[in-house]
C-alpha cells in the first residue's frame, strides 16, 4: 500500500496515524509513503513505514517526463494507493501509476483519477478526521488519531555528536525553541524568543534553537538579543532535530513542521497560533495551543509571507511571559517546576509593536 503526501513536513506527520491504522488491521502489509525529498528523514521516522519513496515533484521528477518517471517508481508493486494531497498533479501521478484501487478525494478534475473518491468537508477545520476516511473507504476503520513519530535509531549517537560540538553545553533540562516557519506570518518575533530564553533560565532550564538553514538570520537576531547563554543547531538536518527534540523536557514553536514533530514524538509542546487556525489541528494533554485575542485571525489557511494589515499583531500580542507559564504548566506534573514565574527578578517586558502615525 501507498500512502501519497508530497505537501509539507507537518503534512507528512498528519499521515502517522494512518499508518498505525493500516499496520494495526493488516500487520504484513507492505506500507509506502510518497514524500518529497526534503521530508523523506521525516517519513522515515512514522512507525510503520516500511519504504520512503521520492517524488521530487520541483526538483528531478518535475514535469511531464518527471512525472511519469516518478508513476513508474509505484507501478506494478502496491495494490492501494490513497492520496492526501488534494493537487492535479497528485491526482496524475495516482493514475499514470496504474495502481489497481486508488483513493483520493472528490474535489476537481483529479477525482477522475480514483476508483473511490471521498468528499472533502469545507465545513471540517481539521484535515486528519478527513485523511482517515479515506481509510474508511477501504475497510479500514477510523483509529487513535493521535501524531506519531519516533526517534532514529542512532539518537544517542546524533546527541552526543551534538555535545561533541559543544563542549561547554550543561546537561539540562533543554526546552527545544522551534524558531522558524515557512510562512513568514507563522513565525514569533525573534526578541520574544530571546525573552523567552531568559524566562526559562531563571526556573533552570536552557533553551536550544533549531530550525532550517534559511532561518540563520533569526538565530543571529535572537543571539543578538539574548542576555542568557542560548545553543542551536539551527541548520542542521530534520533526523538531527528529532533527536535532539527526543531529548528535550519540553517544546515551542509556531504552527510549524518542527513543533508538530515534537507534538508526535510525546514531547509537551506549546503551539503559537497567529494567522492559521488551532482548529486545523487536534490536540492532546500534552500540547497547550496559544493564540491572541486578535479580530482579523485567522485569515490563511497556510499563514501569507506579510500581515495583510500591516501589523502581525496575532503574533506579537503573544507574549513571553505567557509562553513561559504555558511551559511550566505543561511540565509540572512531570517535575517540581513552579507553576508561575519567580517573583524575582522581575519578568523582562515583552517588546511592543512600533507607534504608527
Amino acid at each position: 500500500m501507498a500512502i501519497v503526501q508530497t505537501a509539507f513536513v507537518g503534512d507528512v506527520i498528519f499521515a502517522s496515524p494512518l499508518a498505525q491504522a493500516i499496520k494495526s488491521r493488516h500487520p504484513q502489509a507492505r506500507l509506502a509513503l510518497v514524500v518529497r525529498a526534503a521530508q523523506a528523514e521525516v517519513a522515515s521516522c512514522i512507525p510503520g513505514v516500511d519504504e520512503v519513496v521520492i517524488f521530487d515533484k520541483r526538483g528531478a521528477d518535475r514535469g511531464p517526463v518527471g512525472l511519469w518517471r516518478a508513476a513508474r517508481r509505484l507501478r506494478g508493486r502496491f495494490d492501494v494507493l490513497l492520496s492526501l494531497h488534494r493537487s492535479t498533479r497528485s491526482g496524475l501521478l495516482a493514475y499514470l501509476s496504474g495502481i489497481p484501487l486508488r483513493v483520493g478525494f472528490r474535489q476537481g478534475p483529479w477525482r477522475l483519477a480514483y476508483h473511490r473518491a471521498v468528499p472533502w468537508r469545507e465545513a471540517e477545520p481539521a484535515p486528519l478526521p478527513q485523511y482517515l476516511r479515506l481509510l474508511e473507504a477501504i475497510g479500514i476503520p477510523a483509529q487513535n488519531p493521535q501524531l506519531r513519530l519516533q526517534a532514529p535509531p542512532d539518537s544517542p549517537r546524533r546527541i552526543e555528536a551534538f555535545r561533541l560540538r559543544h563542549p561547554e553545553l550543561p546537561p539540562g533540562p533543554w526546552v527545544a525553541l522551534c524558531i522558524g516557519s515557512v510562512w513568514a506570518t507563522k513565525r514569533w518575533p525573534a526578541v520574544y524568543f530571546a525573552s523567552l530564553a531568559a524566562l526559562l533560565s531563571r526556573s533552570g532550564y536552557h533553551a536550544l534553537l533549531l530550525g532550517g538553514p534559511g532561518e540563520r538570520d533569526i538565530e543571529s537576531e535572537i543571539r543578538r538579543a539574548a542576555t542568557v547563554e542560548i545553543f542551536s543547531d539551527v541548520g542542521g538536518t530534520l533526523s538531527d532535530a528529532a533527536a535532539l527534540l527526543s531529548g528535550c523536557a519540553a517544546a515551542v514553536g509556531g504552527d510549524s513542521g518542527l513543533a508538530h514533530m515534537a507534538r508526535a514524538l510525546g514531547i509537551p509542546t506549546v503551539v503559537l497560533f497567529g494567522p492559521t487556525d488551532a482548529r486545523a489541528h487536534l490536540f492532546d494533554r500534552r500540547s497547550r495551543p496559544l493564540t491572541a485575542q486578535v479580530k482579523c485571525r485567522p485569515c490563511s489557511r497556510h499563514g501569507p509571507q506579510r500581515c495583510p494589515k500591516g501589523h502581525h499583531d496575532c503574533m506579537r500580542l503573544i507574549s513571553p511571559q505567557e509562553v513561559a507559564e504555558a511551559v511550566f504548566d505543561l511540565l509540572s506534573p512531570r517535575c517540581p517546576t513552579p507553576r508561575s514565574l519567580p517573583a524575582a527578578p522581575a519578568p523582562l517586558p515583552a517588546p511592543r509593536p512600533e507607534t504608527r502615525p
